[in-house]
């Protein structure tokens, strides 16, 4: 029975809920997907939780409906919605918590350890062109080599910068729609990282939403 419905904002139709699908099944959690810019919400008093994803725009263009996005985001810290917010919506929670969006010299592409605040190393997809300036008031979690925000909370709100809800149908998925500007792949060798990567995120979902 479903008992909770979370809201699913998605940027680009290759880059889906991933390895999400199978958490929300497991614990009767209701997805709802809404499409940027053809759908999106008027407010978020229907639904439990809300879930940023990813997405190839840049925040800094702020078009009418990441404008929109920016307000709901306000609307989940003020209300504490729960709220996670990966890759380009990591940037846009940032932006609203008094943060920065930046260009960095070298793009993190492909699979790259991050170390989290106790130490622990993990691999993780990566994607992105920019990166995030916290305020003084807000910790980062977890960072990489190119990166020093890659995970960071606020209240009831996550921002992560690497991608683990990329599981290996998703990145077929990516890799299908982008080809070879995909930088991501699906060897052998990822697919061991893949193992350590669920548990985690399986673990943060949880923890967050129910």
């Amino acid at each position: 029975m479903i008992h909770k419905t979370i809201a699913v904002f998605q940027h680009h139709p290759a880059e889906g809920v991933g390895r999400m699908a199978l958490w929300a099944k497991q614990h009767s959690i209701e997805l709802e997907c809404f499409y940027a810019p053809e759908s999106l919400l008027e407010n978020l008093d229907a639904y439990r939780g809300l879930i940023i994803l990813g997405g190839p725009m840049n925040v800094v263009d702020n078009p009418v409906w990441m404008q929109t996005e920016s307000r709901l985001i306000k609307q989940a810290l003020t209300q504490q919605v729960p709220l996670l917010a990966i890759c380009l919506g990591a940037q846009l929670l940032a932006i609203e918590l008094g943060g920065q969006v930046i260009d960095m010299p070298n793009p993190e592409l492909g699979w790259h350890e991050v170390t989290f605040a106790d130490g622990t190393i993990m691999a993780v997809p990566q994607w992105h062109y920019q990166a995030i300036n916290l305020p003084d008031s807000i910790v980062s979690l977890a960072r990489s080599a190119q990166c020093n925000v890659q995970m960071y909370h606020h209240q009831q709100a996550i921002g992560l910068q690497f991608h683990p809800e990329w599981n290996s149908a998703q990145i077929g998925q990516l890799i299908s729609h982008f080809g070879d500007e995909c930088p991501v792949t699906n060897t052998p060798h990822t697919h061991a990282m893949q193992d350590t990567l669920e548990p985690f995120f399986f673990k943060l979902l949880t923890e967050h939403f129910c």
